[in-house]
């Protein structure tokens, strides 16, 4: 085995005012050229996976308070599914099935006894081999900004 094979990629250290100060892997960093709507000065940021499987925080790099709860929506939601376009397929530099991951940004309930839902209309795509995503809207889509699901 080569020393390159063995070396873990370096530590970025990162603070976050939700998440608290945390060191992430190189390779957890994300770039989103386009940022996301609402926020287009937020293109990089470290995509973390929760201890619950299928969820995940995005940690902004450009903005220490913004922080996103994602969600694969695919087991919480039988019927969604994602067809790569042109576009997708151009930014994300990739075509293989196997380095795309889907994510949808979750709204938290505002109300006691509330249901989070998911942003389905506006996915999250990422080549995760190559740490470049963008949010994709989907025209073609049958599912809302705010679908609610049991978390």
């Amino acid at each position: 085995m080569s020393a390159s094979a063995t070396m873990t990629p370096p530590l970025i250290a990162v603070h976050s005012e939700v998440l608290g100060a945390m060191s992430v892997a190189a390779d957890q960093v994300v770039e989103l050229p386009e940022g996301l709507y609402g926020f287009p000065t937020a293109t990089r940021f470290a995509l973390l996976p929760t201890p619950r499987e299928g969820l995940y925080w995005l940690q902004s790099l450009d903005h220490t308070a913004l922080v996103f709860l994602l969600v694969d929506p695919f087991p919480f939601f039988a019927n969604y599914h994602v067809e790569l376009g042109e576009a997708d397929k151009a930014r994300l530099a990739t075509t293989t099935a196997e380095d795309i991951l889907v994510l949808a940004i979750v709204t938290m309930p505002t109300a006691p006894g509330g249901r989070p839902s998911a942003n389905l209309h506006a996915p999250l795509m990422f080549n995760v081999r190559a740490g470049q995503g963008h949010q994709s809207i989907r025209p073609d889509n049958a599912f809302g900004i705010r679908e609610e699901f049991d978390l």
